[in-house]
């Protein structure tokens, strides 16, 4: 498949011959032949340069989007899978012309184009390694032949730097070894005949010099009796002539005829590899035009990188949202561009745009019929965001109008070209005119530039121009097509800043920039004084509006900063609270730790007390034993880390409740209160903090108030939720423990304890509830079982007792 190009873009039919040269005009004003020259930089196959050189807009609502897909496929690829190379490729297609009528290459030009057909089948891979997430890229890929086949054949013959291989034939291989052979032949003969003492006293040098194909000796003038042979060359002083003695001449004859066979042989190697390219000229053509089709779309990727662009939404032709760029920046500005917002539609068609001079009218202008162009090429924008419809032609008058010695001819050559674009242009069409109806009488130049946009509005022509009159500010104020539009000076520095006021008609500066410059007081209060009244006060109004913006922006901006700045402390307080917490599991962990250490080895002193009492017979020893372990307890620097605040108990009644809406919560570690205002599944708890909102954790926070639910039960403990201390008391002497609803790292601890104290007691059989549930604690409390030194046995306890929820303990 060959792919298609938007060279017929813009084509006039035959019934507008006029249509190409006013659409070459308005690129050559608008600029946008400078960018099809930047676009080209970014090409890195010969092909694909001609093709943005020549680069024209499509006119087509799917063929534009099938455009900005490719362009938005290929940013795709650089992005994630990388460039797809082909720089330094040369032109190969003369050399498949003449490949394929048979004409010889040599070797450097048969490995060029081999390397060429190999980086455009890399290429072909990068593009196919997007899988699917490149579909039109991997379209045009996809019809790149396969030629590896016919580099391997080759290359069988022809080395990397086009040197024909000695491997090549069979032939080639005997003939390199003859030439070889008598070129040595040749050189001692004539080695012998230079260091003999007849001729050495003759030679101006030992060394044997080459003439043509023939071996030589330096032989002086005066000495050329002396060495007999045939004279090939003689020196540009005279003095020296190069001579082939006579006895060397056979031989080197028959090294020349050796050579010149081996040379006819590689000749025909390389014809036959020529014949062999010839013959898949037409893939190979396919292949090249491919590879130009995907570097062309890779270009405007690269461009659109290299400008921060993005894609701007198409709209279609028609559209009421004819123009819509938001902070766009013009192209060929690079970093001085100031980005600018700036609208047609919706609502309206037509855009005034009035203000002082180099305030930037101009380059807005510019800017909206620019990116039209490069939109519709299939180039991504540099704007923050917008949206663009198509158009059928965009049509340009931008000039210098302010040559007084050319007023006449220059007013005749923009109205001339006015009425062109007036003639030629459709409701899908874009004008752009600057400077509308100047250097001709300002009345007459403000009433032709009203007409001029009555006549867009009544064919509903999206228009945008440019204009000083205040005349043809008011109507289109006073339009429901068109709207104002306006650039400003610093009232400080007198200087533009180059942004456009959407909706506002531009000020007239000409007094105060008067004033800047020193005009005299009387001068301008006269000045003032001649201005009509309605004038001057809307000037005023400006003046305040002006103002008024210059105050909206002053405090959105602090807005802004304000945002930034509390976005910032809601992040440094996350980290803190982030810290504070992991701080808190740490040390949680540590006493945990240290803890169970303890306990341990109190359970090993309580075995070595049951044991000896067991073996000694001796329960009142024991007893004593045991009250000094408890008076171990009672001392409070037993605890080798202090519990930390989250394990303490709270004075709040219902604790274990989770949180809920309006809890009053303290941020652990921070000392900081915060309200609630929203509970998720994962525990995730939003909080009011002021006017901050923060989500943490449910297990960085601790109720501190809260809605009255209904209190804990009695006898709960604050020590082991799920058991109480009158429960496990009870079960004590009961030979039972009821561990269900606990943890299993708790389990574990009152499973050791309550088979120490059984086993104190003088009980032999003891039954522990862990219920059914998933299994784990009843595995965890049956494998502590196995491992416990007290226990002699255990098994499952019998239905009426419990089942496969309960442990029968033999101890």
């Amino acid at each position: 498949m060959k792919h298609q190009t938007n060279t017929d873009a813009g084509s006039p039919g035959p019934e507008s011959p006029a249509q190409p040269s006013l659409q070459h005009q308005a690129w050559e004003l608008l600029e946008f032949t400078n960018i099809r020259q930047l676009l080209a930089g970014r090409t890195r196959f010969f092909m694909s340069r001609e093709m943005a050189l020549e680069a024209e807009p499509l006119v087509h609502l799917e063929d534009v989007e099938r455009l900005q897909d490719e362009t938005a496929e290929a940013a795709l690829m650089l992005s994630t899978i990388g460039d797809i190379g082909l720089a330094g490729a040369l032109d190969p297609r003369d050399l498949l012309r003449r490949a394929a009528i048979d004409g010889m290459l040599n070797g450097e030009e048969i490995v060029s184009v081999l390397f060429l057909l190999d980086s455009i089948w890399t290429a072909r891979n990068t593009v196919m390694s997007m899988k699917g997430r490149a579909p039109l890229l991997e379209g045009i890929a996809a019809d790149i032949p396969d030629l590896r086949g016919l580099c391997d054949e080759i290359f069988k013959s022809i080395s990397e730097r086009g040197e024909v291989l000695d491997s090549a034939t069979p032939k080639l291989a005997r003939l390199r070894a003859n030439v070889s052979k008598t070129f040595l032949k040749v050189m001692r003969a004539m080695e012998r005949i230079a260091n003999s003492r007849s001729v050495r006293p003759s030679l101006q040098s030992g060394a044997i010099a080459t003439r043509g194909d023939r071996l030589v000796l330096e032989v002086r003038a005066d000495a050329r009796e002396s060495v007999p042979g045939i004279v090939h060359d003689v020196s540009g002083s005279g003095s020296t002539l190069f001579v082939e003695p006579l006895k060397v001449v056979e031989l080197c004859n028959a090294w020349r005829e050796t050579a010149a066979e081996a040379q006819r042989e590689e000749e025909r190697i390389l014809r036959r590899a020529s014949r062999l390219i010839g013959d898949r000229e037409t893939e190979a053509l396919v292949a090249v035009e491919a590879a130009a089709a995907l570097d062309y779309i890779t270009a405007r990727a690269r461009l659109a990188a290299g400008m921060k662009a993005r894609r701007a939404e198409t709209m279609p032709p028609g559209s009421d949202n004819v123009v819509n760029l938001v902070g766009a920046r013009h192209p060929l500005l690079g970093d001085d561009a100031v980005p600018i917002t700036i609208n047609i539609g919706p609502g309206f068609r037509g855009l005034v745009i009035t203000g002082p001079n180099t305030g930037g009218k101009t380059v807005a202008i510019k800017t909206i019929g620019l990116f039209a162009l490069m939109h519709q090429s299939g180039m991504q924008l540099p704007i923050e965001d917008g949206s663009i419809a198509v158009f059928d032609a965009v049509y340009a008058d931008i000039g210098d109008a302010q040559s007084i010695e050319r007023s006449v001819s220059t007013f005749s050559s923009h109205m001339g070209r006015v009425i062109e674009i007036l003639l030629e242009a459709t409701p899908n069409s874009l004008i752009l005119l600057d400077e509308l109806g100047t250097g001709t009488d300002p009345e007459e130049g403000s009433a032709l530039a009203r007409a001029v946009l009555s006549h867009a509005a009544a064919n509903d022509m999206p228009i945008a121009i440019t204009s000083h009159y205040r005349a043809v500010a008011e109507y289109a104020a006073e339009s429901e097509d068109l709207a104002n539009a306006s650039v400003e000076l610093d009232p400080d520095t007198m200087l533009p800043t180059y942004q456009i006021l959407m909706g506002i008609p531009g000020r007239s500066y000409a007094i105060h920039v008067a004033r800047h410059l020193g005009m005299p007081s009387g001068v301008l209060e006269d000045a003032q004084s001649m201005m009509d009244p309605s004038r001057a006060e809307a000037e005023s109004i400006l003046q305040q509006l002006q103002r008024e913006r210059q105050e909206v922006s002053r405090i959105r901006e602090e807005t802004e900063k304000a945002k930034i700045e509390a976005e910032t402390a809601r992040r440094d307080l996350q980290s803190k609270l982030n810290n504070v917490t992991r701080a808190q599991e740490d040390m949680i962990e540590k006493s945990r730790m240290e803890l169970r250490r303890e306990t341990d080895e109190v359970r090993r002193s309580l075995r070595q007390i049951v044991s000896k009492a067991r073996n000694d017979n001796d329960l009142a020893t024991a007893q004593r034993a045991i009250g000094r372990i408890r008076n171990q307890f009672s001392d409070p620097t037993w605890l080798p880390v202090a519990p930390p605040a989250d394990v303490e108990k709270s004075d709040d009644p219902d604790a274990s409740r989770p949180l809920e809406v309006g809890d009053q919560v303290e941020i652990k570690g921070l000392d900081v209160n915060a309200a609630v205002i929203g509970v998720a599944q994962d525990g995730m708890v939003e909080l009011q903090m002021g006017n901050a909102r923060i989500e943490l954790n449910e297990r960085q926070l601790r109720r501190v108030s809260g809605p009255e639910t209904a209190s804990k039960s009695p006898g709960q403990s604050e020590e082991t939720p799920g058991v109480t201390r009158d429960t496990f008391e009870s079960e004590e002497n009961s030979g039972e423990l009821d561990v269900r609803g606990t943890r299993v790292y708790e389990a574990e601890e009152l499973v050791r304890q309550f088979v120490d104290n059984a086993s104190l007691q003088g009980l032999t059989s003891v039954r522990i509830i862990h219920g059914a549930g998933t299994g784990a604690l009843r595995e965890a409390v049956r494998e502590l079982l196995a491992k416990h030194s007290l226990v002699a046995s255990f098994s499952a306890a019998t239905r009426e007792h419990g089942g496969n929820g309960a442990t029968l303990v033999e101890l």
